[in-house]
């Protein structure tokens, strides 16, 4: 007896057009702030407050050059170059320690099981602020307070559970006979390691670097906490931004646009490998 599919081309095409304008509308939901955030810092005082919004105008950067050099004394500047050398800092480190510690813990059985890497992740369950006082003495007792290095003490330690906690899974997946055939050669542990190994994890590790990034470029809380001007990054100048008339809103919104920015298009660059090392370590 013949059977017949009610699916025709037609209604095929029709269910892929509604899946795609669904997608683009929650993208366009997703983008709107960024494109409002970005637009308002390239009008005039008189574009941004016109009503209804004028979506046509011609675009300026006097805006960018008041947040550069004008509003909060020295501008911008100074606390995006704090941000970027504590997150690059804190990246770098968080990444290089859980890289070691999660392949030591995965290759040398130190401790039996699995429950050593849910303990490691554990420190991550509580929120920041329950931290914040203990860690605002024992800066303060070492003389760190508004200080890059006391900041980067502080994210590195907030990232490196996470960083173990991911790349254990490359780690884990990784055939113990490579390694074993480069001792064979007459590779040393660290060889093994450095020259096998990491080569091998490079998706996890550009996946938890984007991660670290993001949370040390956009930490607030404790960055307000442990500065005052010294080491003051760019989420505290926003928090603090105003003008000598109150809140400029064109020069804050390019200051906006500053701190987005830079960050967006790290994570593009790299998007790929994010997509790979956060479904890699699923397979086996």
């Amino acid at each position: 007896m013949a059977t017949y599919s009610l699916t025709t081309p037609n209604s095929i095409r029709a269910t892929g057009a509604l899946r795609y304008l669904i997608a683009a509308i929650f993208v366009g939901f997703c983008l709107f702030p960024f494109y409002v955030v970005i637009s308002t810092s390239l009008k005039i005082e008189s574009d941004i407050f016109a009503w209804p919004p004028r979506w046509i105008f011609r675009p300026i950067w006097d805006n960018y050059e008041a947040a550069l050099f004008v509003f909060g004394g020295s501008g911008v500047l100074p606390f995006l170059i704090n941000s970027i050398i504590v997150t690059c800092v804190s990246t770098i480190l968080a990444v290089g320690l859980g890289a070691m510690v999660s392949y030591g813990l995965t290759r040398f059985r130190v401790f039996a099981g699995h429950h050593i890497f849910f303990f490691i992740l554990s420190t991550r369950f509580a929120p920041p602020v329950a931290f914040v006082v203990p860690l605002y003495l024992m800066l303060r007792q070492v003389g760190l307070l508004d200080t890059h290095i006391g900041l980067i003490l502080i994210y590195t330690s907030m990232n490196l559970s996470l960083v173990v906690w991911i790349i254990r899974g490359f780690f884990e997946s990784i055939p113990i006979e490579i390694e074993e055939a480069a001792r064979i050669d007459g590779y040393t542990h660290l060889q093994v390691f450095t020259k096998v190994a990491l080569p091998l994890v490079k998706p996890g590790m550009i996946t938890t670097s984007i991660l670290s990034a993001i949370m040390a470029w956009n930490e607030f809380l404790i960055a307000t906490i442990m500065t005052q001007s010294n080491a003051s990054t760019l989420p505290v100048y926003l928090g603090g931004f105003s003008g000598s008339m109150g809140l400029e809103w064109g020069p804050y919104m390019a200051v906006g646009a500053m701190a987005v920015l830079p960050i967006m298009i790290f994570t593009l660059v790299l998007q790929k490998h994010l997509v790979r090392g956060l479904t890699f370590g699923a397979v086996r």
